[in-house]
């Protein structure tokens, strides 16, 4: 028989089993370490780009590995810099640790940045104007543009014309940095060169045949120019020859495709990918006082057909889901 002494032991016993049980189950003694979810707003022109595609994939990619909940908010008007001033405003006092911005007008920005609050402000910049921002993520359009010119005088005649897609007075910075970079290399070669908007099938068509010995290079100063160009010269609308290349920037599924195709020449290409990925990246480094202040220069790249299936682009082109 158990003793009164025994008996009391046991009780004791089971009081102190219910006990541990007891704060166990209400964290008292176990507790979860408590993961701060950091808020990162990207403010942009247009979320829906294709160009984006890799980007949002490298930012998913960093919120994971940061702890962090990314949302993209977009202009309701194009090319508005006033409303995107309007839009940090609101994403700030909504709680936004953090943002990242592609600005719409540089110098605009850089007159503000540095008076945005407290959440730390990451800028996507070209490095055209000299914005006080906490982070910056910069891609070189200008040497960009110089880098895919110097591949275009290597594969096109000297005294073959190059049509350049764009609009005279080109708004956006990217695009004006890149034209203005392709148009300084083309110079210094002796090429010649004009801006043009030819107007449907018969506008390319006139414009290229009407050219001495009917041969031109076309140069497409923005993404959408190029899938623009791509999709009509793949119609054969000219006489097989005429275009001596077709050269331009972007990385969308619809360029590569056209690269693959043969209808694209060259493309010149950053990692988008790895863009989104280091924003991230660096917005939490600016949240947590540890990152260096100096801005990360996104390398350029020069691509043709037979490189898409290199591992290096394959994989900077099309990283996995």
């Amino acid at each position: 028989m158990i003793g009164k002494r025994g008996k009391i032991l046991a009780a004791l016993y089971m009081i102190f089993l219910v006990i541990l049980f007891l704060m166990c189950s209400t964290d008292l003694i176990i507790r979860e370490p408590e993961n701060e979810i950091y808020q990162v707003a990207v403010i942009i022109e247009a979320a829906g780009d294709d160009n984006y595609g890799n980007f949002r994939k490298g930012m998913d990619q960093a919120a994971v590995e940061c702890n962090a909940d990314v949302r993209f908010i977009t202009l309701y008007e194009e090319l508005h810099a006033g409303q995107q001033i309007d839009l940090i405003h609101r994403e700030q006092q909504d709680g936004a640790d953090a943002l990242i911005v592609a600005p719409v007008d540089e110098k605009v920005m850089a007159a503000v940045s540095g008076k945005q609050g407290n959440a730390p402000i990451v800028l996507l910049g070209t490095g055209g104007a000299d914005e006080k921002a906490d982070g910056m993520i910069v891609v070189d359009y200008r040497q960009m543009g110089e880098r895919l010119a110097e591949e275009m005088k290597k594969r096109i005649p000297a005294d073959c014309p190059v049509f350049i897609l764009a609009d005279e007075h080109e708004k956006d910075m990217a695009t004006r940095s890149f034209l203005e970079g392709a148009e300084s290399v083309l110079e210094e070669g002796g090429f010649r060169f004009w801006r043009v908007r030819p107007d449907g099938e018969e506008g390319y068509r006139e414009i290229l045949e009407a050219q001495p010995g009917g041969k031109a290079a076309i140069l497409a100063g923005s993404p959408e120019a190029l899938t623009g160009a791509a999709d009509i010269l793949e119609k054969d609308i000219v006489q097989p020859g005429c275009v001596q290349g077709l050269f331009g920037r972007g990385n969308t599924p619809a360029i590569l495709d056209d690269l693959d195709g043969g209808v694209v020449t060259g493309i010149c290409v950053t990692d988008e990918f790895s863009r989104g990925y280091f924003s991230v990246r660096r917005a939490i480094e600016e949240l947590e006082r540890s990152g260096t202040g100096e801005p990360l220069v996104m390398d350029a790249y020069y691509i043709e057909k037979k490189d898409l299936r290199e591992p290096k682009y394959e994989k900077m082109l099309f990283p996995m889901e």
